[in-house]
């Protein structure tokens, strides 16, 4: 029987597809704006910006991007594996200096305010960094359902994904070859909608001249997908492979990834090293 991973792609598809039409006719940016601006005139609070999370890539590192494109300097804070293993995380849970409102991480603290939940610190930066400048509700509707879609049905399905297989003793192949085709069915039922997105953009960019929130969130979890399930997930999909790379190759990210700032894992987990393997030689098959 196979595993059962993450939500189902429905709720974030529909949220996707609500806002496509209105936001289709309604993405004029006003003023003048050249595709390499890099939004370096963001304002800093004072005390700083923190972001919290764990040293895995999972679920902040498209917000980690989003700042280091927009030349923001941030703490980027990273609770370690021996605190989770040691089970020290469960006395930092209670810390809300720490884990935020929720308990939970990612957490970011912009100055004096403290925000907890992907999403929600998605939807702040997308206006302290002047992702919606010029532009429309529409706009900011429409990133918000590419980020949710990114997050929700890409990214966290593939980290159950190697969670799940991670933490099963005894799984047989038999196991993880049908989990696996279960994640790449629900990925391949979301790629032919981000494709034909990214063909439709009239810029380089899905809603603009530069990147916004949303830009951020696909390219993660395009390259999230390939990491996990193989490059191969984005074969006949030509414009979702360009696209991450081309948002790979702008300047700021180019050097964050070629300096090593970026974590080596996705889920910072201990068994992640062995799961990929196993992931990968079930692609093989």
């Amino acid at each position: 029987m196979a595993l059962v991973l993450g939500r189902k792609a429905l709720a974030s598809m529909t949220r996707f597809r609500n806002v496509s039409a209105a936001a289709a006719s309604n993405l004029s940016i006003a003023g003048a704006r050249t595709r390499d601006r890099y939004f370096s005139t963001v304002a800093l609070p004072e005390g700083g910006v923190t972001l919290r999370y764990f040293e895995g890539r999972g679920r902040a590192q498209a917000l980690r991007y989003a700042l280091v494109d927009a030349g923001v300097e941030f703490k980027d804070d990273k609770v370690s594996i021996q605190n989770i293993m040691s089970g020290n995380w469960y006395n930092m849970k209670s810390n809300a200096a720490v884990s935020g409102p929720f308990g939970t991480l990612p957490v970011m603290d912009w100055g004096s305010t403290r925000i907890g939940q992907t999403e929600a610190i998605a939807g702040y930066l997308y206006h302290k960094l002047g992702h919606g400048e010029g532009g429309t509700p529409e706009k900011a509707a429409m990133s918000a359902a590419i980020t949710s879609l990114g997050h929700q049905d890409m990214i966290v399905l593939c980290i159950q994904l190697v969670n799940v297989v991670g933490s099963m003793s005894g799984i047989t192949d038999e196991q993880v070859t049908q989990s696996v085709q279960s994640c790449q069915a629900r990925v391949n039922s979301i790629l032919p909608h981000l494709e034909t997105l990214i063909n439709n953009a009239s810029t380089e960019y899905l809603l603009g001249d530069t990147p916004c929130m949303g830009d951020y969130f696909a390219m993660e979890a395009l390259d999230v997908v390939t990491l996990v399930l193989g490059e191969s997930m984005l074969d006949g999909f030509p414009e979702c492979k360009n696209f991450r790379d081309r948002m790979q190759e702008r300047p700021k990210i180019k050097e964050y990834m070629v300096a090593g700032s970026r974590p080596l894992t996705l889920t910072g987990t201990a068994q992640e090293v062995s799961v990929m393997m196993m992931l990968k030689s079930i692609q093989k098959l």
